[in-house]
């Protein structure tokens, strides 16, 4: 699949019918909306959801609600940028990601009350 049906695949996605488990052991599951799930499933990205359950535990999570994640290739090499901020965009995690074959350049994800879903699903 190439980046421009991703993106046609993804706009389809304006609410979910059903919240999915993303399980991690020793976590407590975070749930996941139908294009989360798509983009898990489909892009081959676990590993993007296990690190957003993983730092639901981080003290600097503790207590924000809505949290805003970003993932973005580094402008300089094959890095990644995995960040998060809270409501009012204020910088809380950032976690830099040695290599992804993840196929955009970038994506935005929401948690909110622990539920992950897409900024078209919100």
């Amino acid at each position: 699949m190439n980046t421009y049906e991703i993106k046609r695949a993804l706009r389809q996605f304006t609410g979910t019918e059903k919240y999915w488990k993303h399980l991690y052991p020793g976590r407590s599951p975070l749930l996941i909306t139908d294009g989360c799930r798509w983009v898990r499933d489909e892009l081959n990205c676990h590993w993007l959801f296990d690190n957003l359950l993983i730092f639901q535990d981080d003290k600097r999570l503790k207590g924000i609600n809505f949290q805003t994640w970003e993932l973005r290739q580094s402008a300089k090499d094959l890095s990644w940028i995995l960040t998060c901020k809270d409501s009012n965009l204020n910088p809380l995690i950032k976690q830099v990601i040695e290599f992804s074959d993840f196929p955009l350049d970038y994506i935005k994800l929401y948690v909110i009350c622990s539920v992950a879903l897409l900024v078209s699903e919100n």
